[in-house]
C-alpha cells in the first residue's frame, strides 16, 4: 500500500474544480499505468475515501451544483430561448453534414434550428419524429420520413413501441440531438423515460452523434439519462472548464 500516493490522490481530487480526476491524468501525474491507478482506486473506494465512477473517481461526499428538471417545457416557450446561440450551434451543426447521407434529426428545438441552414445540393434525405420539423423540411424542399408512434403535442414529439419499431428499418450516417441537462453524474439526460427511449434506440442506429446545446444545460439533471460523455460529440456556445477534461469529444459553436 502506497499511503503516501494514497494521500496525494485525495489531495488532488479536492484541489479539482470538479471534484473529479481522470485514470489517464493520475496515471501521467504518478507516471504509472493505468491498470495500478485503477487498482489504487478501487482499494480506496473499498476504505469509503472516494467515489469510483466512469473514467476516474470523485470524493465521497459529492453532490455538485446542479438544477433538477423533471417536467418538459412547452416547445413554443423553448424555441423562444436563447434563439441567437441556437442558430450559431445550427450553422455549426450543418457543417457536418456529408453527401448522400440518411440523417436523423431528433425533437428537439435546437436540432430544429438547422434546417434554415441545411444545404440543398447534397442530396441528403432525413427522418425525425417531430412533425414539426418534418413540415420545415419539407417547406424547404428537403425530403424526409417520418416515425410513427404517439404525438406528445408538449414536446411535439413521437414516442412509443411504433416509433421505436420504425427506427430499427434505418442505418443514419448521421443523428442530431438535443439535451435537457449535462451534468458530470448524470450526463445527457431529458425528463420523459418515453422520449429516453427514442434518442437511446436512434442513436444505436448512428454511425456519428452530435448533441446540441447552449450553456446553460450545463448542470440540470433531468429524469433520464440517454447517454454517457464517450461517444457524442457536444455542439455548444460554451463550457465550464471542468467539463472539458470529461466530455471525450467538444465543439465551440463560432
Amino acid at each position: 500500500m502506497n499511503l503516501v500516493r494514497d494521500e496525494e490522490i485525495l489531495k488532488l481530487i479536492d484541489a479539482s474544480p470538479s471534484q473529479f480526476v481522470s485514470v489517464e491524468s493520475l496515471a501521467a501525474h504518478f507516471n504509472i499505468s493505468e491498470s495500478t491507478i485503477r487498482r489504487e482506486l478501487k482499494k480506496l473506494a473499498d476504505l469509503h475515501k472516494l467515489t469510483r465512477v466512469h473514467g476516474g473517481a470523485t470524493t465521497i461526499n459529492f453532490s455538485g451544483t446542479y438544477t433538477f428538471e423533471r417536467l418538459d417545457r412547452e416547445y413554443l416557450e423553448r424555441e423562444k430561448s436563447e434563439v441567437e446561440i441556437k442558430q450559431m450551434v445550427a450553422k455549426t451543426a450543418c457543417s457536418h453534414l456529408k453527401n448522400s447521407s440518411l440523417i436523423y434529426l431528433d425533437a428537439s428545438t435546437t436540432v430544429a434550428s438547422m434546417v434554415p441552414y441545411i444545404p440543398k445540393n447534397k442530396n441528403l434525405k432525413f427522418v425525425t419524429n417531430s412533425p414539426t420539423v418534418a413540415s420545415r423540411l419539407m417547406e424547404n424542399g428537403l425530403p424526409c420520413y417520418v416515425t410513427c408512434g404517439e404525438l406528445k403535442l408538449l414536446t411535439n414529439a413521437l414516442i412509443g413501441s411504433f416509433a421505436l419499431e420504425f427506427l430499427d428499418k434505418f442505418n443514419f450516417s448521421t443523428g442530431f440531438f438535443g439535451t435537457n441537462g449535462i451534468h458530470y453524474q448524470a450526463k445527457y439526460t431529458t425528463p420523459d423515460p418515453e422520449e429516453c427511449a427514442i434518442k437511446v434506440k436512434a442513436m444505436s442506429r448512428c454511425y456519428e452523434v452530435f448533441i446540441l446545446a447552449d450553456h446553460t444545460k450545463i448542470g440540470n439533471i433531468a429524469s433520464s439519462t440517454f447517454s454517457d460523455f464517450s461517444r457524442p460529440t457536444l455542439i455548444i456556445d460554451k463550457v465550464d472548464e471542468k467539463y472539458k477534461n470529461l466530455i471525450k469529444n467538444i465543439e465551440i459553436a463560432m
